[in-house]
């Protein structure tokens, strides 16, 4: 959970809710399963006398030795299997370096403070290696007024840092091309000083038209909404919320969503937390219709409140699951990635001797044997937070996690 009161060279991805739309339409576009196929007629050509310059001998397969074919046999197959081989690396490499596995969220102390070309290029290098690439970039968060804060506390606008966000997006897309880099934007829903907002159609336009800023002008991939809270019975107006933001930034823009996990699952025998509520979850058919909206689920599993690491691994392990199940089973083309803390205790919601990141990965890694086949649902990880990573937990992160 966040606390708020405290020109671009690089062509765009297509996302994969672009690649969503035009699957269905081209589900509408042709015919059904069931429709019978036309078979192709067979089209006989006309054989074509070869000819043969004059001065030129004639010969056939038939007047070379032997071996003199099978040599000539064997080294078109070898050439033949050495550039199948060069394609096909090609391809790989091009994946790996578009599609890092892993994502992290990421601070002021890189959007609104000025760094030389030579840091972000160590930074990007730094993501590369822990093949991370999906960037959430903090921007700003909405106000109770309506006005988009320049800083946590909220003591002045955002307009006081555009520019030094939009110099942070040119550096890092430099850098770090091929990376995924969403503008976060917090958005509190309710709490002591604003009341319950979400279903408010200007607030959503307000939202939807600041993320489309974010794309437009600021240069970023997409937006990282970070609502929060919303519970299962907020579900409509999230959705309205989300609607509004896809159809304003277009198809071709990213969207990925922080999303609140399941504390408290009622049919599930798992630990559960003694501060929260029973049944505070979504349903299935929330998290399923969420995941047709955006490109990114980033799942927050942490702050469970537990008190031992071995019922956070069984309740981390759940909520990969749970999420990997759910989305599996409508195939929107959404990616999951199952947030990790590294932040400082919060007591009594996260304990760092509970929730650290090598029980967070034990939980994922459980949580995916346990999914089977839906596994492949989970993108990957996402680091909570940037900022507060050290070398130990860097370390860690990649002997526990990175792929060698």
């Amino acid at each position: 959970m966040n606390d708020y009161s405290s020109e671009d060279p690089t062509p765009r991805k297509k996302s994969r809710a672009r690649e969503r739309v035009e699957r269905r339409r081209q589900t509408h576009a042709h015919p059904s399963a069931t429709t019978p196929i036309r078979p192709i007629p067979l089209v006989r050509r006309p054989r074509v006398r070869q000819v043969i310059p004059a001065g030129i001998q004639s010969f056939s397969l038939e007047d070379l030795p032997l071996n003199t074919i099978r040599l000539v046999v064997i080294l078109a197959g070898a050439a033949a299997l050495m550039i199948g081989i060069v394609v096909v690396l090609g391809l790989f490499k091009d994946d790996e370096a578009v599609l890092g596995q892993n994502a992290i969220w990421i601070g002021t102390e890189w959007t609104y403070q000025d760094h030389s070309p030579e840091a972000m290029a160590n930074f990007a290098q730094k993501l590369r290696d822990h093949q991370i690439g999906s960037v959430y970039a903090w921007v700003s968060w909405l106000k109770e007024d309506g006005q988009w804060a320049g800083t946590r506390s909220g003591t002045n606008e955002f307009a006081e840092m555009e520019a030094s966000v939009m110099l942070f997006v040119r550096q890092f897309k430099a850098a770090y091309p091929e990376s995924r880099l969403y503008g976060w934007i917090g958005v509190p829903t309710e709490n002591a000083s604003i009341p319950y907002r979400l279903g408010d159609p200007t607030l959503q336009e307000t939202i939807a038209t600041f993320s489309d800023y974010l794309v437009q002008t600021l240069g970023f991939d997409g937006v990282f909404l970070n609502v929060e809270p919303v519970w299962n019975h907020y579900s409509e107006d999230f959705l309205a919320l989300l609607g509004t933001v896809r159809r304003t930034i277009g198809d071709d823009a990213l969207i990925s969503v922080a999303i609140p996990p399941d504390w408290t699952p009622i049919n599930a025998n798992i630990p559960k937390p003694a501060q929260v509520a029973p049944g505070t979850e979504w349903d299935k058919a929330f998290k399923q219709r969420v995941s047709f909206l955006v490109d990114e689920l980033a799942i927050m599993a942490y702050n469970s409140g537990l008190t031992s690491p071995f019922d956070y691994i069984e309740w981390m392990a759940y909520q990969v699951e749970s999420y990997a199940i759910a989305l599996d089973e409508v195939d929107s083309g959404a990616q999951i990635m199952i947030g990790i803390p590294t932040y400082d205790n919060e007591l009594p919601g996260h304990n760092t001797a509970v929730e650290n990141v090598s029980s967070a990965l034990s939980g994922v890694r459980l949580g995916l044997e346990r999914s089977a086949g839906a596994a492949n649902q989970v993108q990957g990880v996402a680091i909570y937070a940037g900022w507060a990573m050290d070398d130990t937990e860097w370390l860690q992160f990649k002997e526990g996690w990175i792929k060698p």
